[in-house]
């Protein structure tokens, strides 16, 4: 369904004299449909700045992100529009991703209005029914995102993608921040909207633990290269480079 082929990102860096920092160095793979994949690696290591690229928030200096193997998801070529019914990104910072100035009713509703044509009763229909996916109660409808707790404001972001009802969903450090028990109630809830819609997700993290937990395949990147591309089933025996097991021998408890 997706395919990434040969993406390159350099920035300029201005002090000392301009120069360029590689971000992204030939990043291929592609993303079946259905599938759940973790990116994996270190701050850093080009994970965000991949999931940028695909969402289309800033441009890829070559190479190409393309859809069924051959249509271009260059916004410039698809229009945003087009893009945005597709993929949704919920970004680690949720209340800074929510207008401060909206109700959560109308940030849910805010993509069904731009992206799709429906009626005020069946806006409302299906706003009331994203809320109860995610586990939030009606009378959160009127607040907004600073009268919410972290984990509100979480699903509330989660919502708004799901409201646009995207083939694809990429959560970018979507648990960063959350303690235990919120992490852990987050996470549960990703893996039942997979297995009950049945849309694709990347998970990009730096956890290993949490890639392990949640995606049957995962992809290890490290200074804007793929080191690894493997299919998991739930523990560290399937990682195979150096650097995986590194990032995954880092999750384990230390001994006294």
């Amino acid at each position: 369904m997706l395919s990434i082929q040969n993406i390159t990102k350099t920035f300029s860096v201005r002090g000392g004299g301009a120069k360029n920092m590689t971000a992204l160095n030939g990043v291929s793979f592609d993303i079946a449909k259905g599938e759940f994949c973790a990116i994996v690696g270190e701050s850093g290591s080009g994970k965000s700045t991949l999931s940028r690229i695909i969402a289309g928030l800033i441009p890829q200096t070559s190479g190409s992100v393309l859809w069924n193997g051959n249509e271009s998801l260059d916004p410039k070529v698809i229009g945003l529009k087009k893009l945005y019914k597709r993929i949704q990104l919920v970004l680690q910072d949720a209340k800074s991703s929510l207008d401060p100035h909206f109700t959560v009713y109308k940030s849910i509703a805010e993509p069904l209005r731009n992206l799709s044509e429906v009626s005020k009763k069946d806006e409302k229909k299906r706003v009331l029914e994203l809320l109860r996916q995610m586990d939030l109660p009606e009378e959160i409808l009127k607040r907004k995102p600073h009268e919410l707790s972290g984990g509100q404001q979480k699903r509330v972001c989660i919502a708004r993608a799901l409201a646009a009802d995207p083939e694809l969903l990429i959560f970018d450090e979507a648990i960063s921040g959350l303690d235990v028990i919120l992490r852990k109630s987050i996470l549960d809830l990703l893996k039942q909207i997979h297995r009950t819609r049945g849309c694709t997700m990347l998970f990009i993290t730096h956890d290993m633990d949490v890639a392990l937990y949640m995606a049957s395949r995962i992809i290890v990147m490290k200074d804007g290269e793929v080191v690894e591309d493997t299919l998991c089933g739930g523990d560290a025996s399937c990682l195979s480079h150096p650097y995986s097991k590194l990032l995954a021998a880092a999750m384990l408890p230390k001994n006294e």
